[in-house]
């Protein structure tokens, strides 16, 4: 909001300085002027969806944090460092099956834990781990054993908890 204030506070005192030194905008100053006025306007329209977004964000955010935290006790102690919600694999990712998809072809494993979050994880050094097994699923894409390379990844497959 910082330029929003900026833009406001330009439109509220450049007509001031015009009064206080008795001249009026030229052809150029009314153009600059009508234009922040503008600019001012389209700031706070765009300005208030993208706080809104923030907002949702950091909702979500927390709310995902929360499951991965509750699905992280269901794991050996050991291995709760390495466990991650699926969305932090890429900057790109969007969560979900698709992205599982991605992680289990790279050589990782995926699990959806029955809260509904999606998880992985990676060992001390940041790789992929290709052999884990999560203690509670409902949902599990995995790479098959041992590692069999098909284009640019593995082969993987998809496993449902029957209990």
């Amino acid at each position: 909001m910082p330029g929003i204030k900026g833009g406001v506070a330009g439109l509220v005192i450049q007509p001031a300085v015009w009064v206080a030194t008795g001249s009026g905008p030229d052809a150029g100053d009314a153009f600059i002027y009508s234009t922040g006025v503008v600019g001012a306007f389209v700031g706070a329209i765009v300005a208030v969806p993208a706080i809104l977004t923030g907002v949702v964000k950091a909702a979500v955010d927390d709310h995902t944090g929360m499951l991965v935290a509750e699905a992280k006790k269901d794991e050996l102690a050991r291995y709760r460092n390495g466990i991650y919600a699926i969305g932090d694999y890429s900057f790109m990712a969007s969560g979900g099956h698709i992205q599982a998809m991605a992680i289990a072809g790279a050589g990782g494993v995926v699990w959806q834990h029955p809260n509904g979050v999606h998880l992985f994880i990676k060992d001390a050094t940041g790789r992929l781990v290709c052999d884990f097994q999560p203690k509670r699923y409902t949902k599990i894409y995995a790479p098959l054993l041992p590692l069999q390379r098909v284009g640019n990844g593995v082969r993987w497959t998809q496993r449902f908890n029957s209990k």
